[in-house]
């Protein structure tokens, strides 16, 4: 949108320039030119109203008839209508500004009043001695410059159902994560007032297992039930699913305001039993202080994680995974970092960011699995993510940073704000791993366009492991194709792997994405990614993960 403001911005200041201009010409006297000029150096505050408010009603709608005003006194101040006709676009591209930042049926209303000014100065040039042909000529020349609006708002419309799909969730029909921050993110808290903002978590327990033993049907009527419980109960809370098994709903007020509804939430789940399966719901709650200083979306965050750990000290059923939240309010995992080189030249390309978990508490995978069970798959990836951006701060700038992601929460969460940082200085990779079971590939398809608008790389890892086949690659239209180590290990010597690494090959480059070999190990192997054709390669032979990867690079070097 800041974009956006500033093409308008120019917009504005060109139409002034236009004004001033077309002023000096011999069409005005020198008192028509006076009004001229001052209504030209109008839009210089007109535009910095229109930079710092946007969208706001307040000043979008006076801004319109304002310009019309100005436009349309310019153009019947001139001698000559015939010459004054080309001014009608001026009013066309107030007609861009009106779809664009208020609505259509202004829009229509002002295309209208355009169409209208252009038939009276057509009729008065007319009458003023000019061709009837040459005036219906350019009269209809300046007609069909009204479809440029309409296609802009058609396209303006199609993009805002775009983004509007990308922050529900398919299921329920609620908000998902992402639509929670951009509704709270509205909230206007006015100077001078300490309001609260309050989260009632409600979680449905054992939700994954459940879906997997009574099957998928059984799941979406527990979420449609849960959603229809919560929004009907709480029509004055911004209600959203959070994470497959979590909704939460969100409030704004006063502190004694806030609680009293929290109350009302805990006393509802409580006394509630699911009709669609024998499933137990806890529901944990949190409030931060807010004030016009703050961030509310942070707040926010804050907000959901504080009740989200609060899950863990429910005494009906106590957790046992409580290394979980303290990880994840340490910071998260460790990380190191393992080189991606360049099969044709031998340069570190890149830079895998892997977690490194404290141990006594099983494998890296386990950690992930024990957090999706619990409900805090995605505040542990984000923390990994928060923790490789402040780590890759390090790395050269000409190498890429790849990061591991589920598709539940690049769907669930912008991830963008969280790399920018990094973005800024190098090319980023998203990295989707093929254990995760995408359950809504229109969701991931929404999420992912917005990540490579930002300029982010997508990633599909672990290519031939877990649930996705062909599918899953076709729906996401990588950038970057990983062979996970499984297909790649002994493809010197196995003929089945090598065929199903030169299948997978030949398919990343026909959609053209790269193809990177994982869990290379012996030279053997590297020279038959060399003669398959894999782009980049990835394992111990060439490098092993190390939080200084600076040190490794010649070694990694030095084996191709």
């Amino acid at each position: 949108m800041p974009a956006m403001r500033l093409v308008v911005l120019t917009l504005v200041i060109v139409v002034g320039l236009a004004g001033i201009t077309w002023g000096l010409s011999p069409q005005f006297d020198r008192t028509s030119f006076v009004i001229v000029a001052v209504a030209a150096l109008t839009t210089l505050p007109s535009a910095l109203l229109v930079y710092l408010h946007g969208r706001n009603l307040r000043y979008s709608i006076p801004f319109v008839v304002y310009a019309d005003i100005g436009i349309t006194v310019v153009l019947f101040a001139s001698r000559s209508p015939f010459d004054a006709l080309p001014g009608v676009v001026l009013l066309m591209l107030v007609s861009l500004f009106a779809g664009a930042y208020v609505s259509g049926r202004l829009l229509g209303a002002q295309l209208g009043f355009a169409a209208a000014i252009l038939v009276v100065l057509s009729v008065l040039s007319v009458q003023d001695g000019v061709s009837g042909w040459l005036v219906l000529s350019r009269a209809l020349t300046l007609l069909t410059a009204i479809i440029v609006p309409i296609l802009l708002k058609m396209h303006v419309d199609v993009l805002t159902d775009k983004l509007e799909n990308s922050r529900r969730d398919s299921v329920s029909g609620l908000l998902n994560r992402r639509g929670l921050d951009g509704a709270v993110a509205r909230f206007d808290v006015p100077r001078g007032v300490e309001q609260t903002l309050g989260a009632a978590v409600v979680h449905l327990r054992d939700f994954v297992q459940i879906e997997r033993r009574l099957g998928r049907a059984t799941s979406h009527d527990l979420v449609a039930e849960t959603s229809t419980l919560l929004t009907n109960a709480f029509p004055d809370a911004i209600v959203a699913r959070t994470q497959p098994g979590e909704f939460a709903c969100v409030w704004l007020g006063s502190a004694d305001d806030v609680a009293e509804r929290l109350a009302a939430a805990r006393t509802l789940v409580e006394s509630t039993r699911l009709r669609s399966a024998t499933v137990s719901m806890t529901c944990t709650s949190s409030t931060v202080p807010v004030d016009y200083r703050t961030t509310v979306t942070v707040a926010l965050g804050k907000t959901l994680t504080a009740a989200a750990f609060l899950q863990y000290g429910d005494a009906v059923a106590p957790r046992s995974n409580h290394h979980i939240a303290e990880l994840i309010a340490d910071g998260g995992p460790a990380i190191v970092f393992q080189p991606v080189l360049s099969v044709s030249t031998g340069r570190v390309m890149g830079y895998e960011a892997l977690s490194r978990f404290p141990s006594g508490h099983g494998t890296t995978q386990s950690w992930f699995l024990d957090a999706a069970a619990d409900g805090l798959q995605i505040p542990l990836e984000l923390a990994a993510v928060r923790r490789a951006v402040a780590a890759s701060r390090d790395l050269p700038t000409d190498v890429f940073l790849a990061v591991n992601v589920s598709a539940t929460t690049i769907v669930a969460t912008d991830l963008v704000p969280i790399l920018d940082q990094a973005s800024e200085c190098r090319r980023v990779v998203v990295e989707i791993t093929e254990h995760d079971l995408v359950s809504d590939y229109t969701a991931l398809g929404a999420a992912l366009d917005h990540l490579r608008e930002e300029g982010l790389s997508i990633s599909v890892d672990d290519v031939g492991a877990g649930y996705s086949g062909l599918r899953q690659l076709v729906e996401i239209k990588p950038d970057v194709l990983k062979l996970d180590a499984s297909i790649v290990r002994g493809i010197d010597t196995d003929p089945m792997r090598r065929a199903a690494a030169s299948a997978l090959t030949t398919f990343a480059a026909a959609i053209g994405a790269e193809c990177v070999y994982e869990g290379i190990e012996t030279p053997q192997e590297l020279e038959s990614a060399r003669s398959l054709g894999a782009d980049m390669v990835q394992g111990f032979l060439l490098g092993r993960p190390t939080s200084t990867p600076i040190l490794s690079r010649q070694d990694g070097m030095n084996a191709l």
